[in-house]
């Protein structure tokens, strides 16, 4: 995150960050060449791709097929329905933006479909342009934007044969059958956690060693820590660890705690809060993944909020347990019963990651798969 060390207080009226369509992670790896995100007015680019594509082994579809009901939700755009893509761009004569390559991710059923929440690529580079590791980038930025926002994967349709398999194969794409569906699994990026954890040491000394070897272990992986700010109980053993580890440790503390000087003095970064509630909502926006210490009341309240808005949007990472000497064990019992009563879905507690271990937790990030929002827009 190259934070910096400082206190930045976070007024309660700013302005939410505005919502990302999509968001290149690095440059082309040609010189000259930009990459644009790709509008539903790029019809001709991707009725351009789809052509290329289909008629790259044999003659395949015509023009006016390409233009017919058979293909229209591939030329078709729909970012209502999470539609993204990137188009990558030369300088044509006249300085006229001429596109060399591009990829698009639909939510549609087509030659390709897996499920309801993977959606099908479409990948062209032009012939010209091919052999510069253009179709590897943009592959890659698409992956990266579908785990930035829950998806379960990428799909897409090539017949055997087609020289494009052995690039999709060198991209974690896995044939799913004898008919040119590949599918490539998507985790989530975790670059921050929040950590939601006891103002006290508990009664147990396993819960200060798994708080410490938290706290290490998110160092030692590079994965900042985003917590409640104080120095005091496991909180403050969990940031002491990561900090002397050599993690950024990001605190986030209402100004009425700050003002009965409970607040940690060495972190990475302390943000101060007008209220509880808009702490809560700071450390959900600045993390990727959420995890439960053993911890009271508020660990509780903070935990089951993160839950509901799993549930309810906007994405929401993992949601983890470290259970540690089974502290959470009750509760997963009693979440189990409200599940089989019909209050809670099901697939928002397979969902959870209950660790006892840092490597556990790690390995549960690596597995995890976006359980969907309750109610469908």
């Amino acid at each position: 995150m190259g934070l910096d060390k400082r206190t930045v207080t976070i007024k309660s009226n700013s302005a939410p960050a505005p919502f990302i369509l999509f968001a290149m992670n690095d440059t082309p790896p040609v010189e000259g060449l930009k990459a644009r995100p790709m509008t539903a007015a790029d019809r001709e680019i991707r009725a351009s791709a789809l052509f290329r594509n289909l008629n790259r082994v044999a003659p395949t579809v015509t023009w006016e097929e390409i233009d017919g009901p058979r293909w229209a939700s591939y030329v078709g755009f729909d970012v209502a329905r999470g539609d993204t893509g990137l188009v990558l761009e030369a300088a044509g004569p006249g300085e006229q933006p001429l596109p060399v390559g591009s990829i698009w991710a639909g939510f549609h059923k087509g030659l390709g479909y897996v499920s309801d929440e993977v959606p099908e690529v479409v990948l062209n580079v032009v012939p010209e342009w091919q052999g510069r590791g253009l179709g590897g980038w943009l592959l890659e930025e698409v992956a990266n934007h579908g785990r930035e926002n829950g998806w379960h994967g990428l799909s897409l349709s090539v017949e055997n044969g087609h020289p494009a398999r052995r690039l999709y194969g060198r991209h974690d794409f896995v044939a799913q059958d004898q008919n040119g569906t590949m599918l490539r699994k998507l985790s989530p990026i975790v670059r921050s956690v929040a950590v939601y954890c006891g103002s006290a040491v508990g009664e147990r000394h396993e819960f200060a060693e798994a708080a410490r070897a938290l706290g290490t272990a998110l160092a030692q992986q590079g994965i900042a820590l985003v917590y409640g700010g104080g120095d005091v109980g496991l909180m403050g053993i969990v940031a002491d660890a990561c900090l002397a580890a050599g993690g950024e440790v990001v605190g986030v503390m209402p100004r009425d705690l700050v003002d009965l000087e409970i607040a940690h003095s060495g972190l990475t970064q302390l943000e101060v809060t007008g209220s509880m509630s808009e702490r809560k909502k700071r450390m959900e926006d600045l993390a990727d993944a959420y995890v439960a210490l053993p911890g009271g009341m508020g660990t509780l309240e903070e935990l089951f909020q993160v839950l509901v808005r799993q549930q309810l949007g906007p994405y929401t990472g993992p949601v983890a347990l470290m259970n540690v000497e089974g502290y959470w064990s009750p509760m997963l019992k009693a979440l189990r019963s409200m599940s089989e009563e019909g209050f809670v879905p099901e697939r928002y507690l397979d969902a959870l990651v209950v660790a006892s271990t840092p490597q556990e937790l790690f390995d549960g990030f690596a597995s995890w798969s976006y359980p969907g929002l309750k109610w469908k827009r």
